[in-house]
């Protein structure tokens, strides 16, 4: 007589353990959920505001081969209406630009901004002696004629985040104040300036 064989049982065991991986992915994306949403309605978090004022130029020179040099000073103001986020800023880069071409650059030593602070960064960045080109030469000499000029100041900057005990991973502050208009004459005060903010 030739052996019968029976059928293999089904492969309850596999089934069962795929079940139970899904099960406790799903658990913790639910409980990750629920987490970020008690953080966000304890935080509430505001976005973060940022002002220049006090715009000003000193020691101008405009040459005829192109080559402008000066003293810029400016505050900036970082204002965080957040009652229980505070930021750390690790790395913060400021550029004067005219025209998109860098004419100044500065760095600012790392800093921590708690909660419903006002942090002001007064900041003083030299050109010297730097070649514009041709193009923005015409613009420059223009404005100049005028007895000012028109300017913008960018900030990037390295940040992170902190509630509590946590704190977030770092990211890239872009902070962007067009329209900065600084005049050569000494008696002109400047008016302030609202920036956007890329965070």
């Amino acid at each position: 007589m030739l052996p019968t064989s029976s059928p293999a049982p089904p492969p309850r065991r596999r089934h069962s353990i795929v079940c139970y991986v899904i099960l406790v992915i799903l658990t913790l994306i639910f409980i990750a959920a629920v987490g970020f949403l008690i953080t966000w309605l304890v935080t509430k978090p505001k976005k973060l505001h940022y002002n220049l004022e006090n715009a000003s130029v000193q020691k101008f020179n405009f040459t005829d081969d192109n080559h402008m040099s000066g003293t810029f000073k400016f505050t900036i103001r970082l204002n965080n209406l957040n009652h229980r986020i505070s930021v750390y800023y690790n790395s913060v880069e400021i550029f004067v630009k005219f025209k998109d071409q860098t004419v100044a650059f500065d760095t600012v030593e790392p800093f921590h901004q708690p909660g419903m602070n006002v942090t002001q960064i007064d900041d003083t960045l030299v050109a010297q002696s730097v070649t514009v080109s041709k193009s923005d030469a015409r613009d420059l000499r223009a404005q100049t004629s005028l007895g000012k000029i028109d300017l913008e100041v960018y900030v990037n900057a390295k940040v992170r985040f902190k509630v509590g005990i946590w704190k977030s991973s770092h990211r890239t502050a872009k902070i962007e104040c067009s329209h900065v208009t600084v005049s050569l004459s000494q008696s002109y005060k400047s008016t302030n300036s609202s920036c956007d903010a890329d965070i």
